[in-house]
């Protein structure tokens, strides 16, 4: 990584990062702070200390603990346990899964909804899959959400990764050849805020940004960077995480599908332990509201079984 791209990289990046302390430095101000804070009506503290010694036990856990969220490789890693790890509960790297990771990536409500998303773009995608595609990933991650589409008959298509992570993009590069699609692939390091395109793609996907922006005001201002960027008739794919019941009353969560003590391990996990970057939460209404007010329009909702994490298609009006 260059010094220029290392300081854009410490610019914007919103899900993950901490370039100030050692992980050991980490657990031990994460844990004064579990110990400073006592306990809880729904967690003691000695559980808290558990469950950030169990998280300190596994790769995933020292990632997210040390950054407080994921980069292109952990996020692909968590969304593709569910079409190869749970066979035999290994990893990539053939090593068996502690008990907690298995939790968090089995049986979490938050990390069901966010596997059951990656299905809903695979069907969604199908019916723009033609010649002369362009498709556009951001933030791309490492781009599998394009890479293993079936292009099957389509001979002339562009696969365009946008991400602010420099990282990430290596990562996407060597996966792209892997695919045996280095010829149709681009990659761009840009601040989602600022792109640089316009009227260039067919169908953008995006996923894992407005969750860490909790400026509606912002929030609209990125929706405009992706209109801008669509050809008219183009499509904008993302995704929002929608209020819990603790926050929001009239939370649009089923819970029919929810195991409760699933649920409440996984936000002590998440929330009291990890304190993840991830608490912009909306409602469908805000967010269709959002992406009206920047001109889309055909506003569809895919939901997860628990509509914790729904999927949304909108349409640049030709």
């Amino acid at each position: 990584m260059t010094k220029q791209s290392q300081e854009f990289n410490e610019q914007r990046i919103l899900s993950h990062g901490n370039k100030n302390e050692s992980l050991k430095e980490t657990i031990e101000r994460v844990k004064q702070r579990i110990i400073e804070m006592g306990d809880k009506p729904y967690v003691t503290v000695a559980r808290q200390l558990e469950l950030l010694n169990e998280l300190a036990a596994f790769p995933l856990g020292k990632f997210w603990l040390h950054n407080r969220g994921l980069n292109g490789y952990w996020t692909d890693y968590v969304i593709e346990h569910q079409y190869r790890g749970k066979v035999g509960g290994i990893d990539t790297q053939v090593r068996s899964l502690t008990e907690l990771e298995k939790f968090i990536l089995e049986r979490s409500p938050r990390v069901l909804a966010a596997q059951q998303r990656d299905i809903n773009f695979s069907k969604i995608s199908k019916n723009y899959l033609q010649e002369g595609l362009v498709f556009a990933s951001l933030p791309s991650g490492i781009m599998r959400d394009l890479l293993k589409l079936d292009f099957t008959g389509v001979e002339n298509f562009r696969l365009v990764g946008i991400d602010i992570d420099s990282e990430s993009l290596e990562l996407a590069k060597k996966l792209a050849e892997e695919y045996g699609l280095s010829d149709k692939v681009e990659f761009h390091q840009e601040d989602a805020w600022n792109l640089s395109f316009q009227d260039e793609f067919k169908l953008l996907n995006s996923h894992g940004l407005n969750i860490f922006e909790p400026d509606d005001d912002k929030l609209t201002k990125l929706y405009q960077q992706f209109f801008k960027a669509l050809i008219p008739g183009g499509i904008l794919v993302t995704s929002f995480f929608t209020p819990p019941p603790n926050i929001d009353p009239n939370s649009e969560w089923d819970m029919s599908y929810i195991n409760s003590e699933d649920l409440l391990l996984s936000e002590i996990i998440f929330f009291d332990v990890l304190d993840v970057k991830f608490t912009a939460f909306r409602s469908s209404s805000t967010t269709k509201l959002q992406l009206q007010t920047v001109g889309f329009d055909d506003i569809e909702f895919i939901w997860d079984n628990a509509r914790i994490f729904p999927t949304v298609v909108a349409r640049k009006p030709k």
